[in-house]
């Protein structure tokens, strides 16, 4: 299937060369010409219009071929970081579908390339997005740059923790904020799953839960075998993953029966 954008298809750009580059970028082959036309016009729609293209070229690049634009990372990047200094815009200004799509092109182009020095623009972000797409795109630009963290950012800690604990948010929110620390094996990491484990909601403690067994269990497997003992037998994955990795991490393999 051709892609045409995520977040601007209806979106104006009352510019006849700026509309020919997007005609030609959302055509089967790829034009690196037409790509850097809409990246270095200035136009927000423009540019955000590019940022999802190199996004998307990013995501399907794992089938193979790999990202025909991936040499301009660091230019993407740059014009990302731009759109994130400034305050989400509002679709009455940019004529995007939603409110802070320039956000959320600009972190989904971020996505994958994150660095440890983007974790205060990305922080922001969070605290800011009012959508859907900008906040999972938020949380998972967050993982990027956590996992290649070797300290973590306290500001970017922050912002996930009050949407983690947050009630004044969905639960959707709160586990996609959780999910930032899949691959984190620090140990403050553990303390917010831990944390998170104590919650009521059966979706979030699952998580919860699979994290600190992925990564935590030497220091956490007490609190993560109390937990699992209220839940019921034959729990579907994901919360089989957590009883899978308790098995397997007894000495003798032996099944853990959640009754010891």
């Amino acid at each position: 299937m051709v892609f045409n954008t995520y977040h601007w298809r209806d979106c104006p750009l009352d510019d006849p060369e700026l509309e020919r580059a997007r005609a030609v970028l959302a055509s089967e082959t790829p034009d690196e010409d037409a790509f850097l036309l809409l990246l270095r016009s200035g136009r927000t729609a423009a540019v955000g219009m590019a940022l999802d293209h190199f996004h998307h070229a990013d995501a399907v690049s794992r089938h193979g071929g790999g990202n025909p634009f991936a040499h301009h990372v660091a230019e993407v990047l740059d014009r990302a970081r731009e759109i994130l200094s400034a305050p989400p815009a509002p679709s009455s200004e940019t004529g995007a579908e939603k409110d802070g799509a320039d956000h959320a092109s600009a972190l989904l182009a971020m996505l994958n390339h994150a660095r440890p020095e983007d974790s205060g623009l990305i922080a922001s972000a969070l605290r800011q997005a009012t959508t859907p797409d900008a906040l999972e795109a938020a949380t998972m630009a967050a993982a990027t740059a956590l996992d290649r963290s070797t300290v973590l950012d306290e500001e970017l800690i922050s912002a996930l923790r009050d949407i983690i604990s947050g009630e004044s948010v969905g639960i959707w929110e709160r586990v996609e904020a959780l999910k930032a620390f899949n691959n984190v094996k620090s140990p403050r990491a553990a303390d917010i799953a831990a944390q998170a484990l104590e919650s009521d909601d059966h979706d979030l403690q699952v998580h919860a839960a699979i994290i600190l067994a992925t990564h935590h269990l030497s220091t956490h497997r007490a609190v993560v075998e109390q937990v699992v003992e209220s839940w019921p037998e034959n729990v579907p994955y994901p919360a089989a993953a957590v009883l899978d990795a308790l098995h397997a991490d007894r000495p003798d393999h032996t099944r853990w029966s959640g009754n010891e």
